[in-house]
Order: C-alpha cells, then sequence, then structure tokens
C-alpha cells in the first residue's frame, strides 16, 4: 500500500479535528475518554432522564409553592433563608 492510500484511509475514517493536538503535544486518548459523540452531550437519552436529574429542584419548588400558596410569601423566604445559613456555617466550620 502506498503512503498516499493510508493518508486518504485515514482522512475518510476518522475527522482531521481528532488528529489534532488539544495542547502543544497532546492527543485525543481514546482509552481513557472513549469516543466522543456531541449528541450524547446535547440531548438526554430518555425523555425522563432530565426530570429524574432534576427531581429535588423540582420537588422544592413545588413544595415552597404550596408553602407560599398556604401560608403567604414569607413562609417560604424565612425556610430558604434559614437553609442557607445552615449551608454557610457548616460550610465555614471551625474546628
Amino acid at each position: 500500500m502506498n503512503a498516499r492510500g493510508l493518508g486518504s484511509q485515514l482522512k475518510d475514517s476518522i475527522p482531521v479535528t481528532e488528529l489534532s493536538a488539544s495542547g502543544p503535544f497532546e492527543s485525543h486518548d481514546l482509552l481513557r475518554k472513549g469516543f466522543s459523540c456531541v449528541k450524547n452531550e446535547l440531548l438526554p437519552s430518555h425523555p425522563l432522564e432530565l426530570s429524574e436529574k432534576n427531581f429535588q429542584l423540582n420537588q422544592d419548588k413545588m413544595n415552597f409553592s404550596t408553602l407560599r400558596n398556604i401560608q403567604g410569601l414569607f413562609a417560604p423566604l424565612k425556610l430558604q433563608m434559614e437553609f442557607k445559613a445552615i449551608f454557610l456555617m457548616t460550610r465555614h466550620k471551625v474546628n
């Protein structure tokens, strides 16, 4: 096989961007990163996947909305301030 035949086969089967280095001397490591697929990064594979990913956020929004409708605007605001205060206290805990 001549050099031109090998080069044309590589060009046809592998995108040129995959052959270019991402850093000064780096190349894409297929063993560690696997094949990249843009479609999998953009869209969830199943319609319920996005809903399941945001389940806790949706649950909290629904609970705060219900609390607001029952007890008024101040109740969910007060709870959110208390959650943030506890989060900041546990995050900056001094031993």
